[in-house]
This record gives C-alpha cells, structure tokens and sequence, in this order.
C-alpha cells in the first residue's frame, strides 16, 4: 500500500471517531412488516453492505472493494464541493513525503488562517470513504433519499487522470446517518455523518478560530504596553510593562506590569494577564466573514470600532485589535472583532475579548500600601496634632533587605530605639487596607482623617497617603496630592485607632 494510503487510513480512522459511533439502521423496512420489529431485526443483524469503499478504482463496480484491496488510483489533485453553501475547490498544495502527509489548501483564500490539517481531510475523508450500510440496490428514485438534484456532490480528480464523484443527501431519520451514492451506481449506502458533514460546509468554517497562536513560554515576546481606547469611557486604559520588578524585593503586587492611565496602580497577576497578554491564544466563537467588505465591517460595527486595543511588543510587532460594541445573543454576551488591515472578521465572547468591557479596578490591585517593611528608611503617621515618626536602618548595611529579619534592623521612634516586631505589625494592618474603587477627579474636603508618608529607599520614592472622610460609609484616599482610591470609612477609623496604639502594647484593630 502507498504511502499517500497510510496517510489516509490514520486521518479517516480520526475522523470516523470525531463523526461518533456507527448506528447501522436502515431507513425503510422493505419486507412491509411494522417498523418497530424492523428495527429489532436490523440492529440484531449483519448489516449489508457495511465497511465498502466507496471509491474505487475502475476494475470493480462502486461498493465492491473493501480497505483489504488494493484500490488506490494515485493522489489526489483536487476536490470539486459543491453544497447548499455554495461551491469551494481543495487543491493539493504540497505532496506527502515518507514522513509527512500531503497539505491541502481551498482555492481562493491562500490569504486566510485556514486550518491545513481541518481542509486535508476534505481530500483524505472521501478518498478512503468506507458504507455504513447498504439501503438500496439498483434505486430509481434518489431524491427520496435527498440524492437527486439537490444533492450535495464531491468530485475527486487523481493526478492519474481518474475522477470519481459522489452524491450526499439527507440525515436517515432511523439510523442518524447520511444517504450517499456514487456516480455511475444506482446504489444508496450510509456513511457517518461525521464524515459526511465536513462536506457541507463553507470555506469560512475551515478558517482557524485561534486569531494569534500563542507562542512557546520559553520564546513569548514580552509585552512592553497595551493601550484600550473605548467608546464608553472618557479616557485610555494604559498598561506597561514594570521594569522595577525585574528586582528581587520590589515588594508589592507579583504582576509584571503596571497601570499608568487612568491613574497609576498595581495590577493583580490573575485579572491583568487576560488583558495584556490574552491576544496570544485569543480564541473566537465563529467567522462572520471572510474576505470582510467595507459592508462587512459596517454591518458589525467594526468600521467605526467600539474599542481599539494596541499591544506593543518587544520583540517590534505591534498588533491592533478592534472591537464591536458588544450584544447579547441566545444568554451569552459576545462582540465582533479582527485584526486591524485583516480581512476575517470574527465572533467572540466577551468572557475572551474582555477588552470590549474591562474597567481600571477590574484589574488594579487594591493594595493601597506596597513594598517590603525593610525597605524603608523613614516612615511618619499623622493624625492631628499627634506625629509619630520612625526611621528604620540596617544593622549590617551589606545585607539584602529582601533577607532581613527583625533582628537585622533598627526601628527609631521619634529618636529613640523602638521595637521592631512592633513597627512590623503596624506597617503589617497598613499593607492590609484595601481600596474599594477608583476615585479619579473627586476632591477631598476639611482636614485628613490620618497622613501617612512613606520613604522607601530601595525604590527611591516617597509617598504621602491622606486620608479624607468622604461619606458616613467612605473614605477618600488621596496619594502624593491625587484622589487616588476610595476605601471603606471603617477602616479608616481603624487606621486613627492604630496610630494611637503604636506605643500602648495593645493588639493593633484589625480591618474590615
């Protein structure tokens, strides 16, 4: 047997499972009996017919041959499909070699993500079609099995010159399989509808739904920024990559990247990795169109998109993908999207393409406070006249503060020695207050609840948080002059009790 039959055998075998089991029932029960006991009989028996080629070579009449024979004609050229869709041509566009299987493209859309190993067995599936089961001889009338003019019809030409057609029709009502028959017999079989169904498609089905493959973790190109412009918001949601972390104790959230418009925050690695990382391996639901016409993009919003995302690699690629503004359908939400200069045009979930919905807090760490404890140098609490003042120091200055335990520091309250465990439990209930939303554009009022100014030597920044009453149950945080965050009122009540315990010994007010 040839190596192109080898080929054949193992991707028809594939797709005979993906096609289910083989039910073997016939449509009719031609002996007039009731059709309950026909049925019996028909599942108890050997089915006629089954495990036919059914096409063959010419030495033997269509469904004589089975895969025991020798019935191979050569490869096959081209594949002729023509179905209530419309017509599509599979063309050989590279031969099998003694390690590799032959690759089939559809004529026509060279230029479109096609599925190679999906359109190959168009050639493969056919080629090596083996009957379920025989229905009916010498038949002379074909459209009650749906293979009469309406016929779906598949025509294989071998690079021998022989061609050979065949005619698929309807789904049996009793077996849950297809009628097929081939040109030249007036013979009708069954097949799988799983080998069947392929044959009904368009040539937008075989196009992959992958829009960006995702690349090996060991090679990925890091993302440098991601920018998402949308329709519903007045500003940019900017994300970039966060050189500080590449250092060993940065402290602070574990995501890699870094929220810098609206306002600047951390992000959460869980929630902000879909949105900047999420274009690789972004899968769609459907292709809505292929070859996509200005009226295409029109018809789904993509000619004036709803939202626009551009992600800059460093590897130099940039890719822009826009967005519909998305719809409801059948209890799922989804939105059109493609590539930006491409010509496919998709339909994908909003659960996938979450940039058509995302929100700054949806991915922004609510940590207020980041950092290691020893990583500051000077750390000062404010609440009304009362300022407690501390300055932290490294007994061995060469020791990696990301190593250091109590033990290896100096805490100084206010000038004088103070106890580190104790400093640590408070800045402890400080990394623990979380924020509740976004305050962007607000402006706090009157006098701060509580300030908290923070120097962290390793990053060379110093931060000033103040804390506002805002509402009975709110609390506007405010960060180096910026409304920044709001958090729960409680809380911050809870931070003025703390601040008033530092030096009783108490058990510091845990948040809520």
């Amino acid at each position: 047997m040839k190596k192109q039959m080898y080929s054949i055998i193992g991707l028809g075998a594939a797709v005979a499972v993906l096609g289910g089991g083989l039910a073997f029932l016939k449509l009719t029960d031609k002996s007039g009996n009731d059709s309950s006991s026909s049925v019996t009989d028909i599942e108890n028996s050997t089915k006629a017919g089954a495990d036919l080629v059914l096409i063959e070579d010419g030495d033997k009449a269509p469904g004589t041959h089975t895969l025991d024979d020798e019935h191979y004609h050569g490869v096959v050229k081209n594949v002729k499909i023509v179905n209530k869709s419309g017509e599509m041509e599979v063309v050989l566009k590279k031969e099998a070699t003694d390690t590799e299987t032959a690759v089939y493209g559809i004529k026509g859309c060279d230029d479109l993500p096609m599925n190679e190993t999906s359109v190959s067995t168009l050639a493969y599936t056919v080629d090596n079609l083996t009957s379920t089961e025989l229905i009916e001889e010498n038949c002379s009338d074909f459209d009650k099995f749906g293979l009469g003019s309406g016929a779906a019809t598949v025509e294989l030409s071998y690079d021998s010159g022989v061609t050979r057609k065949l005619y698929i029709g309807d789904v049996s009502p009793v077996s849950n399989q297809t009628y097929v028959r081939v040109d030249g017999s007036n013979s009708v079989y069954t097949i799988s509808n799983g080998s069947a169904e392929s044959y009904l498609k368009k040539p937008e089905d075989f196009v992959k739904l992958t829009l960006l493959e995702e690349p090996p973790q060991d090679s990925a190109p890091k993302v440098n920024s991601l920018r998402i412009e949308r329709e519903d918001i007045d500003y940019d949601i900017y994300i970039e990559y966060d050189k500080s972390t590449e250092k060993k104790n940065s402290g602070g959230s574990s995501s890699t990247h870094r929220l810098v418009e609206p306002t600047s925050a951390l992000l959460t690695v869980e929630k902000s990795t879909p949105i900047t990382n999420g274009m690789f391996g972004l899968t769609a639901e459907s292709v809505q169109s292929i070859h996509s016409t200005d009226k295409d993009k029109a018809e789904t919003g993509l000619d004036k998109p709803f939202c626009t995302v551009t992600m800059k690699c460093d590897d130099g690629k940039d890719y822009v993908l826009l967005s519909g503004k998305p719809f409801t359908e059948e209890g799922k939400e989804y939105c059109y999207i493609m590539f930006k200069d491409a010509n496919v045009i998709y339909k994908a979930t909003t659960e996938k393409a979450q940039w058509a919905k995302v929100m700054p807090i949806d991915i922004a760490s609510r940590l207020m406070f980041s950092g290691f404890v020893w990583n500051i140098s000077e750390l000062e609490a404010k609440v009304g006249s009362t300022t407690e003042k501390f300055e932290i120091s490294m007994k061995d200055s060469s020791k990696e503060t990301a190593d250091a335990k109590t033990e290896d520091v100096i805490v100084k309250r206010n000038g004088s020695e103070f106890g580190a465990e104790r400093f640590r439990q408070f800045y402890a209930f400080l990394i623990s207050l979380n924020a509740e939303d976004f305050a962007l554009g607000e402006k706090p009022s009157g006098e701060p609840m509580a300030t908290i100014t923070i120097n962290d030597s390793l990053q060379g920044t110093v931060k000033k948080y103040e804390f506002y009453e805002y509402s009975v149950m709110k609390c506007l945080v405010v960060i180096d002059g910026e409304s920044k965050f709001f958090c729960s009122k409680a809380n911050a009540d809870a931070l003025v009790e703390n601040i008033g315990k530092i030096t009783t010994g108490q058990d510091f007010t845990e948040k809520t």
